[in-house]
């Protein structure tokens, strides 16, 4: 923190006034005015690893924010004086197009002085492809199964990773969402009801505490469900993996009918780039 003060001199013939500066120390982080990842495929993950010193006369506390697509690692920590340390940035896009936005470090809580970082990157699509978008199974009895494959093409020089899924990536946002609002009403639901019923003794605390870390623990497994395909007639192995660059992947698709009819199924390929 920096100080500012005046003394006032007064003598028989003037007054004048003496300013009295004092300079706190400081701490200094030479991160980059900008950092630019160019050109990545989309829905993977590319990473930059700063090397960042601390050139001032004081320990820095940093804490270090920034927005998605992008993320730092570490994002808080201590650096102490010519001490160096390693920061890794993340660029992860789920959509094309170009992304910016700012990596800041505040390094002086009280006088709001603060590191900004512009960051930028732009996320296309790679040479991935399925060898086809539909197939048609053979007739088979019921009780039998057949099967037929499908190839995933990696032309790309990245390494791809791939999940089948039963809805596409809209769908699948808006199902974990009404999940998550019903969980966030469950709760808001007990918490009603053990207010109605009177002051919250402890006991009651107790078990609301406890449905409140059941329901964030359901909204964490929602979240984190990657909701592959599942389906009694149709089925994929392997239902999700790698595909190294300049490969392909033989995806087998068994059918197994359990009565005599037509089936139509739509299946989703979530994979990185």
């Amino acid at each position: 923190q920096d100080y500012f003060h005046q003394f006032l001199c007064i003598t028989d013939r003037e007054e004048f006034i003496v300013p009295i500066r004092a300079i706190g120390a400081r701490a200094i982080l030479d991160f980059p005015d900008q950092l630019d990842f160019s050109v990545c495929p989309v829905k993977y993950s590319t990473q930059k690893t700063l090397l960042v010193r601390n050139l001032g006369n004081r320990e820095a506390r940093y804490r270090i924010s920034t927005q998605r697509p992008f993320s730092v690692v570490p994002a808080m920590g201590t650096l102490g004086i010519g001490d160096t340390m390693q920061v890794t940035v993340e660029f992860h896009p789920l959509q094309t197009g170009d992304h910016s936005t700012s990596l800041i470090t505040p390094l002086c809580f009280v006088s709001g002085e603060d590191i900004h970082t512009s960051l930028h990157g732009t996320a296309v699509d790679v040479h991935i492809r399925l060898d086809r978008n539909s197939m048609t199974a053979e007739k088979t009895y019921i009780t039998l199964s057949n099967c037929t494959t499908v190839l995933i093409h990696n032309r790309s020089n990245v390494t791809a990773r791939f999940q089948w899924k039963a809805f596409d990536t809209q769908e699948e946002d808006q199902l974990k969402l009404r999940l998550c609002h019903r969980l966030c009403r469950q709760e808001k639901d007990k918490l009603n009801y053990f207010l109605k019923r009177g002051r919250m003794d402890t006991t009651h605390r107790e078990r609301f505490a406890l449905l409140s870390r059941i329901l964030q623990s359901e909204r964490a497994k929602v979240q984190g469900d990657p909701l592959l395909f599942s389906n009694d007639i149709f089925s994929l192995e392997p239902m999700e993996g790698e595909v190294r660059p300049n490969c392909s992947a033989e995806i087998s698709v068994f059918f197994k009918p359990r009565e005599a009819r037509v089936y139509r199924q739509a299946v989703y390929c979530d994979i990185s780039g």
